[in-house]
């Protein structure tokens, strides 16, 4: 099987100046989970759209169909949301880095 990196992270290497790479590396992860977050957003209104137009039981008048699509939506949301709090994540990295082991004067 293949093995497959995350270029923008992985290009990142921890030697020289800690402080330097750590920072970059928050930036990048930041960066990465927005782009992340903002596509998934798409996707799961595109997703449930493109759901929502599907026939449901005809007594119902595709109301099942609708309610079914935005369950199935919620997933992509839900995954939204977890690229929400690591992009969080990647900005306390850095900060997290100097407060435990930058000495203070």
């Amino acid at each position: 099987m293949k093995r497959r990196t995350i270029t923008e992270l992985s290009s990142i290497e921890f030697t020289g100046s800690l402080g330097a790479a750590f920072h970059a590396y928050g930036r990048a992860l930041t960066g990465l989970a927005q782009r992340w977050g903002t596509e998934l957003e798409i996707a799961a209104v595109d997703a449930e759209a493109a759901m929502s137009s599907m026939k449901g039981h005809v007594l119902l008048f595709g109301l099942d169909s609708k309610v079914r699509a935005r369950r199935v939506a919620k997933r992509l949301q839900r995954a939204q949301e977890l690229t929400a709090a690591l992009a969080e994540q990647g900005e306390h990295f850095h900060r997290s880095y100097r407060k435990h082991f930058t000495p203070t004067a």
